[in-house]
């Protein structure tokens, strides 16, 4: 067999692949006899059709079937012996078998581009302040407390008639909103709230409970809110019969220093906020080194252009729709929920992956140049960190890490992150904020 390859652009190569006659015919003959050990038409038995008249009727079929047979069995070793490597399957653009001459073809295919990283030194690069806003703290205080909620049973002395906010229903539901049955057990009404109503309006409805109504039944009808339901279910009543089956009452623990006692991170109120806004002064720092490091890669790319494969950006354009679909469902969604559908997303997403795709091949280039690669040391290092962090024995999440093939993802990670390393030293790095975009410098005139 011989082979040549054809360089049609920095990503894309041609084979031209010639197989003698002889290999050809001998596998020719053999397709053949198979056919005719089988064939069968009027006026002959089995295995007696004439070999003209097998060729007449299937010739034609026998020899497409030959050469794409051919074309499986020798590509891969054809573009191997010219150390090139297919990112895709072949587009075929000719075979033919004629009898007495070499089979050939030739089939386009897609290679990594060959990338020589130049200016990698001494870019200029805007790294912002890090911050954190007095909101961000009070935010994050918040939350802490709702972590903290309980719902506690009603005080056996408590001297109160009627339901107020606050007051947590636990329920039995049958009826119907419109055409559309409903029956739900167990479901926990908040009164005063509408976070995580199952059906738009329910909490409002119950306003007028009263506790010693606890253990008995009770229709409702009311309409929901209209802003945000779908058109199908505006207008409609929704009538329920109601058990009441137990009412509790949510307990907000004040912001005190016994709250920051309970969390654990704090003893007082104050050391708590300071700890919250040490960790938020760190995450806001790790974000505005991430956004650096990005800008690098940015102006890495303006210096050193070039195009990828395009099967390449779009494996990555599908990675991203996928993993967003399995978001949106994890969320009980749909792209059409958003009104969307997979070809918009890949269209949303292709700058970013087209971006990925350059990104991860420059750096990945300047890596082999440089020499920059992880050690199983490294690995096993960041491997027993990670597993005190999350107090587990490193030999169990690294034998875990394996099976999932994740540590091939955490090398790929940590060598990123030194090739990244790398720039940042050779980088000319500013402390500047980021630059106020016109309109709001109008606004905050």
């Amino acid at each position: 067999m011989d082979s040549r390859i054809e360089q049609i652009s920095s990503v894309e190569c041609r084979v031209h692949v010639t197989i003698p006659w002889d290999q050809v015919s001998q596998r020719l003959d053999q397709k053949m006899r198979e056919l005719g050990r089988n064939a069968r038409l009027p006026g002959f038995r089995r295995g007696k059709v004439p070999r003209h008249m097998l060729e007449r009727l299937y010739g034609k079929g026998v020899r497409e079937e030959l050469a794409n047979d051919l074309v499986q069995e020798t590509f891969d070793t054809a573009v191997s012996k010219h150390d090139r490597n297919p990112l895709n399957q072949p587009v075929l653009e000719s075979s033919v078998i004629e009898k007495g001459e070499g089979f050939k073809y030739a089939a386009r295919f897609e290679v990594m581009p060959e990338i020589e990283v130049k200016d990698y030194e001494g870019i200029e690069v805007r790294r912002r302040p890090a911050g954190v806003e007095d909101s961000a703290i009070e935010d994050a205080l918040l939350a802490k407390q709702k972590e903290l909620i309980e719902i506690r049973p009603l005080a056996e002395d408590i001297d109160r008639e009627d339901t107020q906010a606050g007051d947590v229903w636990t329920v039995d539901v049958k009826g119907s909103f419109g055409d559309n049955e409903i029956e739900r057990k167990d479901v926990r009404v908040e009164i005063g709230s509408s976070e995580n109503e199952f059906l738009p309006g329910i909490s409002k409805a119950f306003e007028g409970l009263k506790l010693a109504e606890v253990g008995s039944s009770k229709d409702i009808v009311f309409t929901p809110p209209q802003e945000n339901l779908k058109p199908e279910f505006k207008g409609l009543e929704v009538k329920l019969k109601v058990g009441l089956r137990e009412v509790k009452e949510k307990f907000v623990p004040p912001l005190d220093d016994e709250l920051a006692r309970d969390t654990g991170e704090a003893e007082t109120l104050e050391e708590l906020r300071a700890n919250l806004r040490a960790n938020l002064l760190e995450q806001d720092q790790h974000q505005a080194e991430l956004e650096a490091r990005k800008r690098l890669v940015e102006a890495l790319l303006e210096r050193n252009d070039f195009s990828p494969a395009p099967s390449l950006i779009e494996r990555e354009v599908a990675a991203q729709v996928n993993m967003f679909e399995r978001q949106l469902a994890a969320q009980g969604l749909n792209p059409a929920a958003l009104g969307t559908n997979r070809q918009q997303l890949a269209s949303n997403m292709r700058p970013q992956a087209t971006f990925n795709v350059k990104a991860f091949l420059m750096l990945d280039a300047l890596a082999k140049k440089q020499g920059i690669e992880i050690s199983d040391e490294e690995v096993e290092k960041e491997v027993a960190q990670m597993a005190e962090e999350q107090g587990q024995n490193a030999a169990r999440l690294r034998a875990q890490m394996e099976r999932n093939q994740e540590l091939l993802l955490l090398r790929a990670q940590m060598r990123e992150e030194k090739i990244l390393d790398f720039l940042m030293e050779k980088a000319k790095v500013t402390e500047a904020p980021d630059p106020v975009e016109e309109s709001d410098a109008g606004e905050e005139e």
